[in-house]
């Protein structure tokens, strides 16, 4: 078994967004392989608490925080970069974030006998300049990063996160001994940028064992779990003008039940739809929900929320977006809609048949249990391969 550092710029715990939740994810399923885990936090926020995490980590965390006065001159530099970039619709160096000094703190940490090294995403990746030849770098992904100004753009969106281009994106992979992709259509397009080899480790949360839910006792509820990100409310947004309406004309008690950030962003005074804001416990809310949904119109990487609801065993309509790298799953294992009219008559079939639902849930248990195995699997493979040779 190995010594595995994991490095993200997201906390673990609480787990609020999607890259967070994957990042966790895979500190458990490492820890469940039999590896020594470790976690170097790349804080963001100078007030970032980090009690739930150390409840946690204990000894292995190692939070990284900079207060030197350069440090402070070069975050303000990058900020600026990247609030350009936003603003104009512009690809950045894929080397925006980088800060030298956690770069020699990373030095320093791995030196303590590390021998894996797994980053997230690809505009950190400078980073793995300054590991030990002898650690194995792996790059997490999380998503792709080329042109991705262009997707938001033909949305009507504007800018979010980051964008970069083909080939600054491929200088990052190249830094890598191995990629890791969270789902199909992103490894081919890294394997078409780099020659080092791209393994697709999707979202590796369990199963939720719970208690079967019986037919006929949830709520004509339909659930949505998400933060405040434009891709969600452009999603929700589109859910409540074009089929919350059609859904409540014909099961009039049906409502939408907004969890997390999200309704923070929701200026909607429409009819059935409650806002719970962030909850500490979700089994209970996925349990009494009738049907999860994730309308998202577009995106890239892995909707996680679709996951999540597979793994909770709960009936899921999606779009086809929402599906993405789930697709051999669509129509078996959750709903698949390609309009507002399919979306909103999919809805009404499972809030009118519980034995449906709750027969569709039985079978997203069996492919969240499968999915799960498989990319556990994939990840204990790329994490036990030999590091690259300095000749490759």
């Amino acid at each position: 078994m190995s010594k595995v550092l994991l490095i993200a710029p997201v906390p673990t715990h609480p787990s609020t967004t999607g890259a967070s939740a994957r990042v966790r994810h895979m500190a458990d399923g490492l820890l469940s392989l039999g590896h020594e885990v470790h976690f170097l936090y790349l804080q963001q926020s100078l007030r970032a608490a980090d009690t739930p995490m150390r409840q946690y980590w204990k000894e292995r965390l190692h939070p990284f925080r900079s207060l030197s006065p350069a440090s402070f001159l070069g975050r303000g530099r990058r900020k600026l970069v990247r609030l350009v970039g936003k603003a104009f619709h512009l690809n950045l160096p894929v080397d925006s974030y980088f800060d030298p000094e956690a770069a020699g703190y990373l030095g320093t940490l791995l030196a303590r006998g590390f021998e894996v090294a797994i980053l997230s995403y690809v505009f950190y990746s400078k980073l793995f300049e300054f590991a030990p030849d002898s650690v194995r770098k792996l790059l997490d992904t999380h998503d792709v990063f080329s042109d991705r100004y262009r997707l938001y753009r033909a949305h009507g969106q504007a800018n979010e996160f980051f964008s970069t281009g083909k080939a600054e994106e491929a200088k990052a992979l190249d830094r890598a001994d191995a990629v890791l992709a969270i789902q199909e259509w992103d490894a081919s397009h890294f394997r078409s940028l780099t020659t080092r080899t791209v393994t697709v480790v999707g979202h590796l949360a369990p199963v939720v064992e719970a208690a079967p839910v019986a037919a006929g006792d949830c709520a004509r509820a339909m659930l949505f779990v998400g933060g405040p990100m434009g891709i969600n409310v452009h999603g929700v947004t589109w859910f409540i003008d074009r089929v919350l309406p059609a859904v409540r004309r014909r099961v009039p008690e049906a409502e939408l039940w907004l969890v997390g950030g999200i309704g923070k962003r929701i200026r909607s005074d429409s009819p059935g739809v409650r806002r719970f804001g962030f909850v500490d416990s979700l089994g209970d809310l996925y349990r009494q929900a009738a049907v999860v949904i994730n309308p998202q119109q577009f995106g890239t990487g892995l909707s996680i929320k679709s996951v999540d609801a597979l793994q909770h065993g709960r009936p899921l309509v999606t779009t086809v977006s929402g599906a993405r790298g789930l697709e051999e799953g669509a129509e078996s294992c959750f709903r698949q809609a390609g309009s507002a009219e399919e979306f909103s008559e999919l809805l009404i079939e499972l809030l009118r048949d519980p034995e449906q639902a709750a027969a569709l849930g039985r079978r997203a248990t069996d492919f969240a249990r499968r999915y799960y195995q498989r990319n556990l699997q994939a990840l204990a493979d790329v994490v036990a391969a030999s590091p690259r040779s300095p000749t490759q």
